[in-house]
């Protein structure tokens, strides 16, 4: 598939400056966790000293040298990062993390239903399959249109990015559009009114 990079490979094609702000909002976040116990005066004066530390270097022009201090300066982190940092509930590692995807199914699972489970719904599996039929018609043009894109990237000597192409034409496909069309069922419990209370989910 176009504009893919392995997961262990994606902080080769980070911007200088996102590396930077990465390691600035990480370093934020264990200090916080080392200065904890001393109360918040003294995690507000070593956070200070620590954005002064990174402003002094704001103007450096030369990018061997930018690139040798954030590396020294991502060194210097991992060597003294905490050994059990706080987690906001809600960031990942966090407790409450994506918790709510649980109540998210892909649409495709209702390949799986039954016709008489179908038979419920005859309006939208009607639109759903002209959506298939359509889907599959202009799959290779979605194809030739993401390699277009990346070989006029590749010439023009641009970053790979998740970016994606617009349609050709006006009112036509873009790549991927199905992704939009159909929308995961939200589903937080069974449904008890489903016939025979039978619930694919």
């Amino acid at each position: 598939m176009a504009n893919v990079v392995p997961t262990t490979s994606v902080y080769k094609f980070l911007s200088h400056k996102r590396r930077v702000l990465s390691l600035y909002k990480r370093a934020q976040r264990h200090l916080e966790s080392h200065c904890i116990r001393n109360g918040r005066a003294t995690y507000c004066y070593e956070r200070t000293l620590l954005r002064a530390r990174f402003d002094k270097y704001t103007t450096e022009e030369d990018p061997k040298a930018a690139t040798e201090i954030l590396k020294l300066g991502e060194e210097e982190f991992w060597v003294n990062q905490h050994h059990l940092p706080i987690t906001i509930h809600n960031h990942p590692d966090g407790f409450a993390f994506n918790r709510s995807a649980t109540d998210h199914t892909d649409e495709k699972v209702m390949d799986k239903w039954a016709p008489e489970d179908k038979a419920h719904f005859p309006k939208y599996f009607a639109k759903r399959e002209e959506w298939q039929q359509l889907r599959k018609s202009t799959w290779g043009g979605e194809m030739d249109s993401l390699a277009e894109w990346d070989k006029m990237n590749i010439e023009a000597g641009k970053r790979i990015t998740d970016a994606m192409p617009a349609a050709k034409e006006q009112d036509g496909y873009p790549p991927f559009w199905w992704r939009f069309v159909t929308r995961s069922p939200e589903i937080s419990k069974i449904m008890a009114w489903f016939p025979n209370k039978r619930d694919h989910y």
